[in-house]
């Protein structure tokens, strides 16, 4: 489940073309994109921090709002493309 929740959330990353994702929406989106299972925020919490240390996608807090946003990074598109 883990590596379908990855691919998704690559997939995901990859739908938004560069601009930066905030991470309520994009746990929202991975839990409508992996159907039928629907993993959890905790299960998409945990393969991003994966995605992240696997260098694929890049957090970034705003310091006025606390919001984190996520982008791929050049290793991560390259990866979205294959995994489409």
């Amino acid at each position: 489940m883990k590596s379908k929740i990855k691919r998704s959330i690559l997939a995901v990353l990859h739908a938004c073309d560069g601009v930066p994702m905030p991470e309520t929406v994009l746990l929202a989106a991975v839990q409508l994109h992996v159907r039928p299972e629907g993993p959890t925020e905790s299960d998409i919490a945990d393969a991003l921090k994966d995605v992240e240390g696997q260098r694929y996608a890049a957090a970034v807090t705003d310091e006025l709002t606390g919001e984190r946003t996520w982008t791929l990074t050049p290793k991560g598109t390259h990866k979205a493309r294959q995994v489409r």
